[in-house]
């Protein structure tokens, strides 16, 4: 299967060393559709990718704890990003911890 990746929203932190945003992943048809919050930590080039708001927020209120989470350095999305498509999922390119 055939997807693509779309950024829906982003808001950048004050001092711009942050954004946070959500990350559409669809097919051609949109009979497929998920969806994932993130933050892009620009000093690391990292992204943090959670499943629910919930789960971002409460990283961002109590730091890493048991909340289900994925990273994935700037350089590796940037190439499912740029892609003219993906192939599946792009959760299947995802390691959750």
């Amino acid at each position: 299967m055939a997807t693509y990746l779309k950024t829906a929203h982003e808001e950048q932190y004050s001092d711009g060393t942050k954004t946070l945003g959500v990350l559409i992943n669809f097919d051609e048809n949109e009979s497929f559709k998920e969806s994932f919050v993130y933050i892009f930590n620009h000093e690391k080039k990292m992204y943090i990718f959670f499943n629910t708001m919930i789960d971002m927020f409460d990283y961002i209120l109590y730091g890493e704890n048991k909340m289900k989470r994925a990273y994935m350095e700037e350089q590796e999305f940037d190439t499912f990003y740029d892609a003219k498509y993906i192939g599946g999922k792009f959760t299947e390119h995802l390691i959750w911890v």
